[in-house]
């Protein structure tokens, strides 16, 4: 996976926001590059969870591995959540919430594992659009 600063603007794949919507990175984290650490609600991680679970966007094929260090140089491929009595892979989707603004925010669904995993501290937008549970559905 590539590297995109958080709220950088969001440009992969071409053609997959809608035409007049801002859309914006968040949570593409990579090794060797500096991202914000620190606490979140737990309320959020739940809301997170569902949002991988029922919202999956840009579903790929096969599953991106977590290239940040683990402890023990182990980590799981593909990851794994428990959502409820579902279990769900991350690594292959992205999911996307609409800020208080309107626009975007995009992240990969591994999003959920860097925070719980890595302690990555995403952008409070996005927490708030996740805990609002404002998914982005493409219109029709």
């Amino acid at each position: 996976m590539t590297h995109y600063p958080d709220l950088s603007p969001y440009a992969y794949p071409a053609g997959s926001v809608p035409e007049g919507v801002e859309a914006v990175n968040v949570g593409w984290l990579e090794p060797g590059e500096e991202f914000p650490r620190g606490a979140v609600p737990e309320a959020f991680v739940h809301s997170l969870a569902l949002l991988c679970r029922d919202d999956p966007q840009m579903m790929m094929r096969g599953w991106h591995r977590c290239g940040l260090p683990h402890p023990g140089g182990a980590d799981e491929y593909p990851v794994v959540i428990q959502v409820g009595q579902d279990r769900v892979s991350l690594g292959s989707a992205e999911v996307r919430v609409v800020g208080r603004d309107g626009r975007w925010l995009v992240a990969p669904n591994l999003v959920h594992h860097y925070v719980t995993a890595h302690s990555y501290l995403p952008p409070e937008e996005f927490v708030e659009a996740v805990m609002a549970r404002r998914a982005a559905t493409p219109r029709v």
